[in-house]
C-alpha cells in the first residue's frame, strides 16, 4: 500500500507488481543434479523417463530452463554436464541467427561420448513434392485443411511447401502477434556443415531413423504424440561428441 497526495487529498493506492517470465531458470533450481539430459521443446505430452532429464522451452509451465531462443545467450549448465540431447521440429523454431549459438552450447554442455539427437524437418522430400505437385501428400493435404478451417484460406501447393521454411506463428499470445513458427530449415549436408562448425567431428555424424538410435536414452521416441513419429517427413540425425 502507498500513499501519495492528490490535490490536497491523501489518497492510498495498492500497487500490484506484474511477475515477469523469467529469461533462464538457472541450474540452482534444478532439483536433480549432473549428469543432465536435455531435451528441447518437448511439449506437453512428454514424460521425463528419469530426473536427469531437464526439459528447456520458452514455455514456463513446461520448461525446466525457461528460454526464449530469440535473445539466446547462453545454457545455464557447467561445461561437458550433460550426457545426451534431444530435440524434436523444434530448431527449425529458432532463427538463423541463433542456432549456430544453440548448436554450439549443446557442443559445450555435452560430456565427451554424449549423444544429439535432432529431428528435422526433411525439407528436401516437401521439394520433392511440391516439384512433383503431390497434392496428396499428407503433410500439404494437412495445412491445407489446417488453413481453411483456421481462416478460410485455399493453400497453394507451393504455401503448402513454404511453411516447412518459414510459416506463422501458432503461440501469439507468448510470441506477439507477427511471430513467426518455422524460420530455418536444413538439408541433410547442410545440417552436418552447421554441427560440424559447432564444434562436432564429421566422422561422429549419422543419418538415423525413427526409433533408430546408437544411444539407450531416446527410447521414449515414438510414445507420446510428436511430430517425431512423422517419419516420412522428418530427417533424423545423431552425433556424438
Amino acid at each position: 500500500m502507498k500513499r501519495i497526495r492528490i490535490l490536497g487529498y491523501q489518497v492510498d493506492i495498492r500497487v500490484n507488481k506484474i511477475k515477469k517470465r523469467p529469461k533462464n531458470v538457472t541450474k540452482n533450481d534444478f532439483v536433480s543434479s549432473p549428469p543432465f539430459k536435455l531435451n528441447f521443446g518437448p511439449g506437453p505430452n512428454w514424460e521425463k523417463p528419469d530426473g536427469s532429464w531437464l526439459s528447456v522451452d520458452i514455455e514456463p509451465e513446461w520448461g525446466d530452463i525457461v528460454v526464449d531462443f530469440q535473445k539466446f545467450e547462453s545454457l545455464p549448465l557447467e561445461d561437458g554436464c550433460c550426457l545426451a540431447v534431444y530435440g524434436s521440429h523444434v530448431f527449425e523454431h529458432m532463427s538463423i541467427f541463433k542456432t549456430p549459438l544453440v548448436f554450439s552450447e549443446i557442443h559445450r554442455v555435452l560430456k565427451t561420448g554424449g549423444v544429439f539427437r535432432l529431428i528435422l524437418p526433411d525439407v528436401e522430400k516437401s521439394v520433392r513434392e511440391y516439384i512433383n505437385q503431390n497434392d496428396e501428400f499428407p503433410l500439404f493435404k494437412r495445412r491445407k485443411e489446417r488453413l481453411k478451417k483456421k481462416y478460410g484460406l485455399d493453400y497453394t501447393l507451393f504455401e503448402c511447401m513454404r511453411d516447412d521454411f518459414i510459416s506463422p506463428s501458432g503461440q501469439p499470445d507468448l510470441l506477439g502477434k507477427n511471430a513467426l513458427a518455422h524460420q530455418n530449415a536444413w538439408d541433410y549436408q547442410t545440417i552436418c556443415a552447421h554441427l560440424i562448425r559447432a564444434g562436432f567431428k564429421s566422422k561422429n555424424i549419422h543419418k538415423m531413423g525413427f526409433q533408430k538410435s546408437n544411444a539407450e536414452y531416446f527410447r521414449f521416441e515414438g510414445t507420446y504424440p510428436s511430430e517425431a513419429n512423422e517419419d516420412y517427413r522428418s530427417l533424423y540425425v545423431e552425433v556424438t561428441k
